[in-house]
């Protein structure tokens, strides 16, 4: 508007000072009623104050016809670059969204460590598969930081890709971090049992791996120094003869109650190392088939740990915590 009341302020001034050529130059002559020429068609400055506002009001639309148009092409863009951005990530997130083998029989093995009283075997397989799915992770969540810093080539797409995705790797590294808690937490709970069992546990090495194997190695040479300045160095030599017979050492509760899920079909002996022991009631006859119980897969159980020790071991039977 400021610019168009200055434009009217030039129109007036060139039309007062430039009055006489202004006539000449724009009458025109018609033959009148009376014979005296009749002078019509001038234009006054408001006539031609009016004229530019509608020039300049058709430039204004045509520009804002073009800048519409600008608009929309650029809308269009950020949205086909959006759609683009979304269909990569959809892809990249893919194994996280979709059932992980790996991931639950990481937790089956950390839930099944966490409820059994004695060290399971160890799973090489599934931590190597574990361990490298984290590193992806950890690779995607920086490349996805870099690129929410990145500046687009319009601001508004820029901003709605840099938020898409800053989202999608805090979701990404929410996931990992819990992965890696359950893995960390699951070799925690392997070395608590090494160091609560370790005379125990010489007799199940071939469920540990070579580290945890020099892990207990190590913890037994220092244990036993401790033990040598504390203890054994004050007992008669003929004491510690009896330190390696079995009710000697310490080893874990097999009679503790578990709480299980039957996987697949299975029978179980309710009288556990009981029936084995007792060679009377080995021989008894189930007449009413209250010692071997049948349980179908599904079943959840509240058992004791002996009972079901083998068929934990052979996959039968999933320990719960």
């Amino acid at each position: 508007m400021a610019d168009l009341d200055n434009l009217l302020d030039d129109i007036n001034n060139d039309d007062e000072s430039n009055a006489d050529e202004d006539y000449q130059d724009q009458q025109n002559y018609y033959p009148g009623a009376d014979g005296i020429p009749a002078r019509s068609g001038v234009p006054s400055a408001l006539a031609a104050a009016a004229a530019r506002r509608r020039q300049l009001g058709s430039n204004d639309a045509r520009d804002a016809g073009g800048e519409e148009r600008d608009y929309r092409a650029a809308a269009r863009f950020d949205r086909e670059d959006d759609d683009d951005d979304v269909d990569e990530e959809e892809d990249e997130d893919d194994d996280g969204r979709n059932y992980n083998p790996d991931y639950e029989t990481l937790k089956a093995l950390w839930t099944s460590e966490m409820a059994c009283p004695e060290l399971l075997p160890h799973d090489a397989e599934t931590v190597l598969h574990i361990v490298e799915e984290l590193t992806g992770k950890e690779e995607l969540i920086d490349d996805l930081i870099q690129r929410s810093r990145q500046q687009g080539r319009h601001q508004q797409s820029r901003e709605a890709s840099g938020e898409l995705a800053s989202l999608v790797a805090q979701i990404t590294k929410m996931d990992s971090d819990r992965t890696r808690f359950m893995l960390v937490d699951w070799a925690r709970t392997r070395m608590a049992k090494i160091e609560n069992h370790a005379l125990h546990n010489r007799s199940l090495v071939d469920r540990m791996t070579k580290e945890e194997r020099s892990y207990l190695r190590q913890y037994g040479e220092l244990l036993e120094k401790h033990y040598r300045r504390t203890v054994l160095d004050h007992l008669p030599k003929d004491a510690w003869k009896k330190l390696d017979e079995p009710e000697m050492i310490d080893s874990p509760d097999l009679e503790q109650f578990v709480f299980c899920r039957v996987v697949e079909m299975v029978q179980i002996d309710v009288r556990g190392e009981l029936g084995a022991l007792n060679e009377d009631l080995a021989d008894e006859e189930d007449e009413f088939g209250e010692n071997i119980q049948e349980h179908a897969a599904g079943s959840y159980l509240i058992v004791m740990y002996k009972q079901v020790r083998d068929l934990v071991l052979e996959g039968k039977v999933e320990l719960l915590m």
